[in-house]
């Protein structure tokens, strides 16, 4: 493995993680996040503040950071095959990029809790399984109610996995997914300390779906009122126009007649006074 080569790739690493797009986002809506909810800069308080569609974008965002950086470290050092440099390559590359996720330069190390691009990192390494850890976080999510929770226990089911589906055991290998489980837990340390003492904040899904459906129902109500009054000022607008080419029509009329009249009269009284010459 050529380690200066590893170290460039894992600076890089992490600024791509640095990239705040929970922040990009809310900054576009003119909400700033820090000052709503848990504050926290992540997929869950946007979810919770700005609705689902963006709560979903930003942890697929997020995930992509992870995605992206370990991709790039498994294939640069040979992809398939080139067991242990590929995976070390990939999990040293998605460790950088959740450390720039959770403590960005780029916004005084006030970031998110690294669980979106974890999940990007691990969907490289194992797939199957982080989908039936992710499938398994979004039921106890569902039924319990709290997010952490199911974070903590995907990225430790998670961390678990990887080392037991290994082709053999390799320290480094170990360490790295080991720091990623670390790190993610002290992210959430303030989370533990609510669930311990239950009073961490409930993400129910189930009331998040029933109230944006109802916003919905409204926002289609108030369209369809705007497009009923809409329509009916250009139906009054035309009205209004039918009514002037009609006054126009009748005053055209009117002189016309006028105009066929006095030109009648003179004829009839050329007319009469030719008889009465004859």
């Amino acid at each position: 493995m050529t380690y200066w080569l590893l170290a460039i790739m894992v600076v890089v690493s992490y600024f791509v993680g640095c990239v705040n797009f929970g922040k990009i986002i809310s900054s576009a809506k003119n909400v700033d996040l820090t000052k709503k909810g848990s504050g926290n800069l992540g997929a869950t308080n946007m979810y919770r503040n700005l609705g689902a569609k963006l709560g979903y974008l930003t942890l697929l965002l997020d995930m992509l950071k992870g995605i992206i950086t370990s991709l790039a470290g498994f294939f640069v050092f040979g992809g398939a095959g080139a067991y242990p440099d590929a995976l070390i390559g990939l999990y040293a590359c998605g460790l950088s990029a959740v450390v720039g996720h959770i403590f960005p330069v780029i916004n005084k190390f006030k970031g998110g809790k690294g669980i979106s691009t974890t999940i990007g990192v691990f969907l490289v390494a194992q797939p199957i399984v982080t989908l039936c850890a992710f499938a398994v976080g979004f039921v106890i999510v569902w039924f319990i109610k709290y997010v952490s929770l199911a974070s903590l226990i995907l990225v430790t089911a998670g961390v678990v996995a990887q080392n037991l589906l290994l082709p053999e055991p390799n320290l480094t290998i170990s360490l790295l997914t080991f720091a990623i489980f670390a790190l993610t837990w002290f992210a959430h340390r303030k989370n533990i300390e609510r669930l311990i003492v239950g009073k961490e904040n409930e993400t129910n899904i189930k009331m998040k779906i029933k109230r944006d459906q109802k916003k919905m129902q409204k926002l289609e109500i108030k369209q369809e009122q705007f497009e009923a009054k809409l329509e009916i000022k250009h139906e009054i607008k035309q009205e209004k126009a039918e009514q002037k080419v009609e006054k126009k029509v009748q005053k055209y009329n009117a002189k016309y007649l006028k105009k066929s009249t006095k030109h009648h009269k003179r004829k009839t009284k050329g007319k009469s006074k030719k008889k009465k010459k004859n």
